[in-house]
């Protein structure tokens, strides 16, 4: 009994985090009555889905998959197209390309999408402004279906570039090689041979693109309001936000959208369990970079295109938005003209209860998601890899869950889950406990990745030396992962950093995040605060991730 007691804890603490609020959640969606505390128990019924699957509601589900496949085939386009020139190429400026595939993941999607905004607006957009200068039509609309998706795949494309560059770099040059001497062409071997031996790392991308851009709230939100383009999160947050709030809807929407990604990540998992897809033996080889001859310094024009437009111009449109004298645009020579900028809107900005508020409750989660939630998916890893205790692989299968399940669905599972948890509810802990939930794959990845790099000869060493486990553990293992494990807190830290779903229904005034600040004054209409808080927010996440990867090596993350 004693041996269980580890895995007991571990699947009680795997339960309040994960299995209550999905379970809370499915169950709000049988029954005519929110569960909420106190409240009697709801007839069972299945309206609530005839309802969400009514009619025009279908729209929000259309577009949900529209944007989804669409943003996906541009972020697998842009983010593969990069890998592949940085990874197999003589491109020049390789180490600028490689960085370019992840520049973009400091703006977050609610940042882009604000940015956007500004840039390409029917009338005040600036690149329209520009158009209609030189003669144009100000042809560009990001309040569309196809400005949605520009976005979405702008600034999810660095997913697809980080699952591709590293498959790229392992792959064996010997089979190109072999089809060229038989005559292949460089199409032929490029479609039939390189992408088909790196199809794991572009299906595994496609796959987490696809989830991450379905369930994104913000930028359809922002984007799609003007038209009354609906998708399924922005329904739910309208199914709750709006009187009456009819939260039993909303919950059997984040259902319906949650079992879309779980048949997404089945389906990947199913067409990878039937091949094999080995590029790495036990034979040497030496990569031979693929010549691009004349095509060498276009290739390097996508990588400085992708960087102008996913960064330069975003950060030009929030400097304009924040030190505008004047919101009002009348033509190009206007945006440069000294006289018509100010800094009253950003020292405004900078003194505002909104600003420091949500700034300093934002670093309090971030840190206490990094922190506790960091020290759980170590003892977690330490359990799953270095244990030998019963139910590992129950414990895997549960951590790994919340990667099929929308942010803005956890958040909405952690509404009902702890709604009985009166101590904790409307503080900052319920906030650090659902990005814990929502990080929960990334932080056990990434603790895991460090502990199965570290032989157990060592550690048995020291135990046939008479160590104990603890002293082994703490004497010999947390030296050598020590890098890894700080690399991971950082990247939660920073990943709760730019979230946003997860606490667009656990926040109370005294819990305002950054983000959500930065969301309430968009929808108060005040464009200039909008933009100098998202300026504010873009430098200090630029600085964390400089700081992050310069001083502590942090890996690229690989979550939302």
């Amino acid at each position: 009994m004693t041996k269980r007691v580890p895995l007991l804890i571990l699947l009680a603490i795997l339960t309040f985090l994960v299995i209550l609020p999905m379970g809370t959640l499915l169950y709000a969606t049988v029954v005519d009555e929110p569960p909420r505390p106190g409240s009697p128990p709801g007839s069972f019924t299945w309206e609530n889905y005839r309802a969400v699957l009514a009619g025009e509601n279908r729209s929000a589900l259309y577009n949900t998959l529209i944007i989804g496949i669409g943003s996906t085939g541009l972020a697998m386009f842009i983010g593969t197209g990069l890998a592949w020139i940085a990874a197999r190429t003589n491109v020049p400026g390789k180490a600028f390309v490689q960085m370019a595939g992840v520049m973009p993941l400091f703006i977050s999607t609610l940042i882009g999408a604000l940015s956007w905004s500004l840039l390409a607006s029917p009338q005040q957009g600036y690149l329209n402004i520009l158009l209609r200068d030189i003669g144009l039509p100000g042809f560009l609309n990001v309040y569309s279906l196809p400005g949605i998706i520009f976005v979405s795949g702008l600034y999810y494309a660095p997913y697809a570039f980080m699952f591709s560059y590293s498959a790229f770099t392992l792959l064996n040059p010997e089979l190109e090689e072999a089809a060229y001497v038989h005559g292949g062409r460089f199409r032929n071997v490029l479609g039939n041979i390189t992408f088909k031996l790196v199809a794991p790392s572009l299906l595994g991308a496609a796959t987490l693109i696809l989830v991450f851009s379905m369930e994104n709230f913000p930028i359809p939100q922002i984007l799609g309001t003007p038209e009354n383009i609906q998708t399924l999160p922005s329904q739910i947050y309208r199914l709750m936000a709006t009187a009456p709030s009819l939260p039993n809807q909303a919950s059997a929407t984040g259902a319906i959208l949650l079992l879309i990604t779980a048949v997404m990540v089945f389906l990947q998992r199913r067409v990878l369990a039937t091949r094999q897809y080995v590029t790495v033996t036990g034979k040497g080889f030496k990569p031979n970079p693929q010549d691009l001859g004349r095509w060498r310094w276009p290739a390097f024009a996508f990588a400085m295109t992708y960087v102008f437009v996913a960064i330069v111009l975003p950060i030009f449109a929030l400097v304009q938005g924040a030190f505008r004298s004047n919101p009002y645009t009348a033509d190009v020579a206007a945006m440069f003209s000294p006289e018509n900028f100010a800094t009253d809107t950003m020292r405004e900005v900078l003194s505002s209860d909104a600003l420091q508020t949500g700034l300093r409750n934002s670093i309090m989660v971030g840190a206490g998601a990094a922190v506790f939630g960091g020290l759980f998916y170590l003892v977690l890893g330490y359990y799953v890899h270095r244990a030998q205790g019963i139910g590992r692989r129950t414990l895997t299968y549960i951590a790994m869950w919340p990667a099929a399940i929308p942010a803005l669905i956890i958040g909405l599972g952690f509404l009902w889950g702890w709604s009985d948890f009166h101590f904790i509810y409307g503080t900052l802990a319920i906030l650090i406990l659902a990005y814990i939930a929502n990080l929960l794959p990334q932080g056990f990845q990434g603790m895991s990745s460090s502990l199965i790099q570290v032989h157990r000869d060592l550690e048995e060493s020291a135990e046939v030396c008479g160590a104990g486990r603890i002293r082994t553990a703490k004497e010999i293992l947390l030296p050598l992962i020590r890098t890894g494990v700080v690399s991971t807190m950082l990247l939660i830290f920073i990943l709760s950093m730019r979230e946003i779903s997860v606490a667009m229904f656990l926040f109370t005034s005294d819990t305002q995040l950054l983000s959500i600040s930065i969301y309430n004054a968009w929808e108060g209409g005040r464009l200039p605060p909008v933009a100098a808080m998202s300026l504010v927010y873009v430098v200090f996440l630029l600085v964390l991730t400089f700081v992050a990867r310069r001083w502590f090596g942090m890996r690229d993350p690989g979550g939302r």
